[in-house]
């Protein structure tokens, strides 16, 4: 099996060519992982003759799911001519109807089933195409109890936090549950498809410093030359705005960068960016506080002061939001402490 291993990657500028003896960096995300990769795992490891833990797989059992069914995979690659048949041989999307589909799509997923390519995170999710293009749908349960509620009232504040910062989402609401869309960044028009590397797989060849934080990451990205110099500020600004609407859920899959002319590389459109501080606790525990803003020396003040009123564009927009649960009262009070008490400290800043 060792044999599989010898990738060769012919650099894009110095003709370098450089051997791998496992999965190359530029693979790390697209294998199975998160919630759409244990929906892919149920529906094909076992045919596949692997764990239905896609956590468990080795290099080698993730290189055969990628030749496998790596045809509509993250990102622009194709691994081997089968998955590049399939790409071939697959028909132009059509736009979905949402009302009756969405509903559908999730059950499926819920199921084990999975639509779409494997998009990592937790939360509930797939993948389909709309009237919007290619776009990615996060799901609340269809179930009637606080845990459900406080999940949908976050897939709203996800919807706001978004909006805020320039990326174009909706929200619709089916039955008892509630769909947020989100444009995908690694797709365009019907069957083009750009490259994307996460921060974490960045890190992990380029860095090596997993518990630094996003912008203490980015800028060594940058003086390396593997990423554009405006990713730095934009980086700061995103990670700052995070940190004061209580984003708790900030780990490196959560930063990504598009590649469509090489290096380097430029921060892609935000994601996953909302007050996660309020997630109910894996017992079902509600949770309506938050602890108080780190303000790391890496950030600089003037983007401090900018993402306090970024933060406080997206409060007000929640605040004046009717479609928030009566039980999301408390957070918005507690997000209210939350950014006074930041501000105060944010102003004794040079």
């Amino acid at each position: 099996m060792a044999s599989l291993f010898r990738f060769v990657l012919r650099e894009q500028t110095d003709n370098v060519s450089l051997h791998s003896d496992g999965l190359p960096w530029w693979l790390f995300d697209m294998r199975p992982q998160g919630y759409l990769g244990r929906a892919y795992a149920s529906t094909y490891a076992a045919g596949l003759g692997l764990s239905a833990n896609p956590e468990q797989w080795e290099d080698a059992d993730v290189l055969r799911a990628l030749l496998t069914h790596g045809h509509d995979s993250v990102g622009n690659l194709l691994i081997g001519e089968q998955a590049r048949d399939r790409f071939l041989e697959m028909p132009e999307p059509t736009a979905v109807e949402r009302a009756t589909v969405y509903p559908a799509l999730a059950l499926a997923a819920d199921a084990g089933e999975a639509p779409g390519s494997s998009a990592g995170g937790e939360q509930p999710k797939f993948c389909t195409y709309t009237d919007r293009g290619h776009v990615l749908v996060k799901f609340s349960a269809p179930d009637d109890n606080p845990v459900s509620e406080r999940w949908r009232d976050l897939l709203l504040a996800e919807h706001l936090a978004l909006s805020v910062l320039g990326v174009e989402t909706e929200v619709f609401d089916f039955g008892s549950q509630r769909f947020l869309e989100i444009p995908r960044f690694d797709r365009v028009d019907q069957l083009g498809r750009i490259g994307v590397f996460s921060l974490r797989a960045l890190d992990a060849e380029f860095v090596g410093n997993a518990r630094a934080p996003w912008p203490v990451l980015v800028n060594s990205l940058v003086a390396q030359g593997y990423v554009h110099p405006e990713a730095a500020v934009e980086t700061a600004r995103l990670w700052a705005f995070g940190m004061l609407i209580g984003n708790t859920d900030m780990h490196h899959g959560n930063l990504s960068f598009i590649s469509c002319h090489g290096r380097p590389y430029h921060l892609a459109p935000a994601y996953d960016i909302l007050p996660m501080g309020f997630a109910p606790r894996t017992g079902g525990a509600i949770v309506n506080a938050l602890r108080p803003a780190s303000l790391p020396e890496v950030i600089s003040g003037d983007i401090w002061r900018e993402a306090l009123g970024l933060a406080e564009e997206f409060f007000e927009k929640a605040s004046r939001c009717e479609r928030f649960s009566v039980s999301f009262g408390p957070c918005f009070e507690a997000l209210r402490r939350h950014l006074d008490e930041a501000r105060s400290r944010i102003e004794r800043l040079g």
